[in-house]
Protein backbone atom coordinates (compact mmCIF):
# COMPACT_ATOMS: atom_id res chain seq x y z
CA UNK A 1 0.00 0.00 0.00
CA UNK A 2 2.41 2.43 0.96
CA UNK A 3 4.95 2.00 -2.08
CA UNK A 4 1.62 2.75 -4.36
CA UNK A 5 0.63 5.62 -2.69
CA UNK A 6 4.67 7.58 -3.19
CA UNK A 7 4.21 7.62 -6.48
CA UNK A 8 1.20 9.31 -6.30
CA UNK A 9 1.77 11.80 -4.16
CA UNK A 10 4.90 12.55 -6.09
CA UNK A 11 2.88 12.95 -9.10
CA UNK A 12 0.63 15.08 -7.50
CA UNK A 13 3.76 16.84 -5.98
CA UNK A 14 4.96 17.58 -9.53
CA UNK A 15 1.53 18.77 -11.41
CA UNK A 16 0.87 20.94 -8.19
CA UNK A 17 4.60 22.86 -8.63
CA UNK A 18 4.19 22.94 -12.39
CA UNK A 19 0.87 24.80 -12.06
CA UNK A 20 1.60 28.13 -10.60
CA UNK A 21 4.35 28.47 -13.11
CA UNK A 22 1.85 28.14 -15.99
CA UNK A 23 0.44 31.38 -17.08
CA UNK A 24 -1.91 31.04 -20.40
CA UNK A 25 -2.46 34.42 -22.58
CA UNK A 26 -1.38 36.46 -20.02
CA UNK A 27 0.56 39.49 -21.09
CA UNK A 28 2.02 42.51 -18.78
CA UNK A 29 2.74 45.67 -19.75
CA UNK A 30 4.26 48.36 -17.36
CA UNK A 31 5.08 51.85 -18.12
CA UNK A 32 7.14 55.47 -17.15
CA UNK A 33 6.22 58.86 -18.07
CA UNK A 34 8.68 61.15 -20.39
CA UNK A 35 9.01 59.65 -23.49
CA UNK A 36 6.16 57.03 -22.21
CA UNK A 37 8.07 53.82 -22.05
CA UNK A 38 6.17 50.37 -22.46
CA UNK A 39 7.27 47.37 -21.42
CA UNK A 40 5.76 44.32 -22.37
CA UNK A 41 5.98 40.73 -21.12
CA UNK A 42 4.76 37.06 -20.69
CA UNK A 43 3.58 35.79 -17.48
CA UNK A 44 7.33 34.19 -16.75
CA UNK A 45 9.12 37.18 -17.46
CA UNK A 46 9.80 36.37 -20.69
CA UNK A 47 10.10 39.73 -23.12
CA UNK A 48 7.06 39.97 -25.68
CA UNK A 49 9.16 40.72 -28.78
CA UNK A 50 8.21 41.99 -31.85
CA UNK A 51 4.24 42.59 -30.83
CA UNK A 52 2.04 45.06 -32.53
CA UNK A 53 1.75 48.59 -30.72
CA UNK A 54 -1.47 50.24 -30.88
CA UNK A 55 -2.09 53.41 -29.12
CA UNK A 56 -5.06 55.50 -29.30
CA UNK A 57 -6.31 59.31 -27.50
CA UNK A 58 -8.60 59.66 -25.13
CA UNK A 59 -11.02 60.02 -27.96
CA UNK A 60 -10.58 56.35 -29.26
CA UNK A 61 -8.78 57.44 -32.03
CA UNK A 62 -5.33 55.86 -33.55
CA UNK A 63 -2.79 57.91 -32.32
CA UNK A 64 0.25 56.12 -33.10
CA UNK A 65 1.26 52.14 -34.36
CA UNK A 66 4.72 50.20 -33.54
CA UNK A 67 6.40 47.29 -32.06
CA UNK A 68 8.37 46.13 -28.99
CA UNK A 69 12.09 45.37 -29.85
CA UNK A 70 13.83 42.70 -28.85
CA UNK A 71 13.68 43.86 -25.08
CA UNK A 72 9.89 43.82 -25.06
CA UNK A 73 10.27 47.43 -25.02
CA UNK A 74 8.60 50.70 -26.95
CA UNK A 75 8.71 54.31 -26.26
CA UNK A 76 6.59 57.25 -27.96
CA UNK A 77 6.51 61.22 -27.06
CA UNK A 78 3.06 62.13 -25.32
CA UNK A 79 1.38 64.69 -27.72
CA UNK A 80 0.59 67.99 -25.73
CA UNK A 81 -3.49 68.37 -24.33
CA UNK A 82 -3.77 64.84 -25.02
CA UNK A 83 -4.68 63.74 -20.53
CA UNK A 84 -4.89 59.91 -21.56
CA UNK A 85 -3.64 57.27 -23.78
CA UNK A 86 -5.01 53.46 -24.19
CA UNK A 87 -2.05 50.75 -25.15
CA UNK A 88 -2.83 48.01 -26.32
CA UNK A 89 0.20 45.29 -27.23
CA UNK A 90 -0.67 42.14 -29.23
CA UNK A 91 2.05 39.61 -29.56
CA UNK A 92 2.61 38.35 -33.25
CA UNK A 93 4.83 35.36 -31.88
CA UNK A 94 2.49 33.52 -29.87
CA UNK A 95 -1.64 33.90 -31.28
CA UNK A 96 -3.68 35.07 -28.31
CA UNK A 97 -1.63 36.71 -26.31
CA UNK A 98 -2.92 40.81 -26.03
CA UNK A 99 -2.52 43.00 -23.40
CA UNK A 100 -4.22 46.53 -23.13
CA UNK A 101 -3.66 49.61 -20.69
CA UNK A 102 -4.97 53.34 -19.82
CA UNK A 103 -2.07 56.21 -19.16
CA UNK A 104 -3.71 59.02 -17.27
CA UNK A 105 -1.42 61.74 -17.76
CA UNK A 106 -3.46 63.74 -15.78
CA UNK A 107 -3.56 61.33 -12.68
CA UNK A 108 -1.96 62.57 -9.30
CA UNK A 109 0.49 59.40 -9.42
CA UNK A 110 2.30 61.09 -11.88
CA UNK A 111 0.44 59.05 -15.10
CA UNK A 112 1.43 55.72 -13.68
CA UNK A 113 -2.41 54.68 -13.89
CA UNK A 114 -2.40 51.27 -14.50
CA UNK A 115 -1.06 47.70 -15.57
CA UNK A 116 -3.21 44.64 -17.02
CA UNK A 117 -2.65 41.15 -16.23
CA UNK A 118 -2.77 41.28 -12.48
CA UNK A 119 -1.22 38.17 -11.23
CA UNK A 120 -0.38 36.80 -7.20
CA UNK A 121 2.72 37.65 -5.82
CA UNK A 122 5.78 34.90 -6.16
CA UNK A 123 5.44 34.67 -1.89
CA UNK A 124 1.99 34.45 -1.90
CA UNK A 125 1.54 31.56 -5.07
CA UNK A 126 4.59 29.83 -2.57
CA UNK A 127 2.46 29.66 0.63
CA UNK A 128 -0.27 28.75 -1.62
CA UNK A 129 1.24 25.84 -2.91
CA UNK A 130 2.69 24.94 0.60
CA UNK A 131 -1.11 24.99 1.87
CA UNK A 132 -1.82 22.75 -1.16
CA UNK A 133 0.93 20.59 -0.26
CA UNK A 134 -0.26 20.09 4.14
CA UNK A 135 -3.77 19.60 2.69
CA UNK A 136 -2.81 16.37 0.83
CA UNK A 137 -0.27 15.48 3.27
CA UNK A 138 -3.22 15.75 5.69
CA UNK A 139 -5.67 13.88 3.95
CA UNK A 140 -3.14 11.00 3.20
CA UNK A 141 -2.79 10.70 7.14
CA UNK A 142 -6.39 10.78 7.78
CA UNK A 143 -6.31 7.65 4.95
CA UNK A 144 -3.96 6.20 6.45
CA UNK A 145 -5.09 6.26 10.08
CA UNK A 146 -8.77 5.29 9.05
CA UNK A 147 -7.00 2.29 7.36
CA UNK A 148 -5.04 1.25 10.91
CA UNK A 149 -8.01 1.82 12.92
CA UNK A 150 -10.35 -0.04 10.72
CA UNK A 151 -6.62 -3.34 10.71
CA UNK A 152 -6.97 -3.38 14.46
CA UNK A 153 -10.57 -3.09 15.05
CA UNK A 154 -11.13 -5.94 13.03
CA UNK A 155 -12.97 -4.97 10.32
Amino acid sequence: MKRRLIPILLVLLLLLSSAGSVSGHRLHIHHQIGAIDIKAYYGGGTPCQDANVTIYDDQGNLYLVGATDEAGEFSFPPKIGLDEYTVVVESTHMVGHRGETTINMSSSSGGASGSSGEEMPLYLRIVAGLGYLLALGGAAAAYSGWKMKKKYEGG
